[in-house]
């Protein structure tokens, strides 16, 4: 078994009680590990629309790239010890943005770049010439694997035909698989021809077509119905569209404006489905740094926006620089738990906003409880934190932490925070 560094966080000995809108809730201690402690560049955790940590059967999950490969390390004691798996699962020399992790049941699914020339070389020709970008190339795949206690068994790779870069995995209500993904500056999304197949996909279909720099996600509604949003830094507008079960929206829905402008900042977006109450929830932080939320019902139409799309988001806090949402299947109707940043650092390149991580319950109108501190308490230079998407057995946040105070950018080192139970 690997051991690693103790980070271990301590509000308080036991368990805290923190009033709440509507009663008292219970706040877990989280529990803080330090998996790889040295990495090369800031897509090891990647971004808060995909999800590379789950729970199966009591074990925790929890993929990211160590500068070279894309690899997952186990946890079964809630996340006091980790264990690193025997073999990388791919290639990763330029980090895991296109990578994500999807669960269906104990089957695992990713998506993923090869790059057959290694790692980008920013002192080669390619690089340096605008017109010779294309010959640096990245090929995707796709991977299915059986959750077998503590391992995985993969089956051998599929070769898609097509390149994901940003993507996001989705699984619909019919059993289709979905790579969403940014192309020829539009959103783009391949679905799978059969149900839990992955080695055909249909065509390509254009979901956002407004034309920009996107940063995309994604998700599965009810009746085989899918909503996906992006945030274009072109502008700072946020775009949505729905698939009706059919085909896309001829045009998508301007939700936002005053958005940030900065390619690859982390004031971006996170989607998430209540199947109780057929209600989508997004959360987006603005270019003010303003956290907001809304929420659409069924049947998903622009005007089903609430706050209605004249008015802003809700306002959740202030000073936020990232925020990603998970839902507690445990409760019915379903709860959000936000995990989002506080800003304490910003740095002279505009997309280095760092701080500290905070997870909190949200019932879609209210906050209930206190905010959990899920990063290393006296530590500000916490960034790029990606969790769970259902948390009904608990929260799972794996992040980047700055271990150079004067170079914020390189090395990092990949945090994972566990909260058993949820706050």
């Amino acid at each position: 078994m690997l051991q690693h560094t103790v980070a271990l966080l301590t509000l308080a000995s036991g368990l805290h009680l923190a009033a709440a809108e509507g009663g008292a809730v219970a706040m877990s201690t989280p529990v803080i590990r330090e998996l790889e402690p040295s990495v090369d560049h800031n897509h090891c955790t990647t971004r808060q629309f995909q999800h590379q940590t789950f729970c199966h059967e009591g074990v925790w999950f929890v993929f990211y790239s160590d500068g070279t490969n894309f690899r997952y390390q186990t946890s079964a004691d809630g996340g006091k010890t980790w264990r690193r798996a025997d073999h990388p699962v791919a290639p990763a020399p330029n980090g895991s943005s296109s990578f994500d992790v999807l669960t269906v049941g104990d089957a695992v699914y990713i998506s993923h770049a090869l790059f057959p020339q290694g790692r980008y070389d920013v002192n080669a020709p390619y690089a340096k010439d605008p017109k010779r970008r294309g010959e640096y190339r990245h090929e995707g795949r796709v991977k299915k694997g059986r959750i077998e206690g503590r391992a995985i068994r993969w089956l051998p790779d599929v070769t898609l035909g097509f390149s994901p870069d940003y993507c996001n995995l989705v699984r619909d209500t019919g059993g289709h698989l979905w790579i969403f993904s940014r192309q020829a500056q539009q959103g783009v999304a391949w679905r799978t021809r059969r149900p839990d197949d992955v080695r055909e996909w249909l065509p390509k279909a254009v979901c956002i077509p407004h034309k920009g720099r996107h940063a995309l996600d994604a998700a599965a509604l009810d009746g085989g119905k899918l909503y996906a949003a992006s945030l274009l830094t072109t502008e700072g507008t946020l775009y949505g569209n729905l698939y009706d079960g059919n085909a896309w929206g001829p045009q998508p829905t301007l939700i936002a404006r005053g958005l940030t402008r900065v390619a690859g900042d982390d004031r971006r977006l996170s989607l998430e489905f209540d199947p109780a109450r057929k209600r989508l929830h997004l959360v987006y932080v603005d270019v003010q740094g303003v956290l907001r939320h809304r929420h659409l019902d069924s049947p998903y139409r622009a005007e089903h926006w609430r706050p209605a799309l004249a008015s802003p988001g809700r306002e959740l806090a202030r000073g936020v620089f990232t925020a990603a949402v998970s839902i507690d299947t445990s409760r019915t109707p379903c709860e959000l738990i936000i995990t989002y940043g506080i800003e304490r650092y910003l740095g002279r390149d505009r997309r280095r906003r760092m701080g500290e991580l905070v997870a909190r319950r949200f019932d879609g109108q209210h906050w209930r409880g206190a905010p959990v501190l899920v990063s290393q308490p006296e530590t500000l230079h916490n960034w790029y934190p990606n969790v769970n998407q259902d948390t009904g057995t608990g929260l799972c946040v794996l992040y980047s932490r700055s271990v150079d105070k004067t170079r914020l950018g390189t090395p990092l080192a990949v945090m994972a925070s566990v909260l058993q139970p949820c706050p």
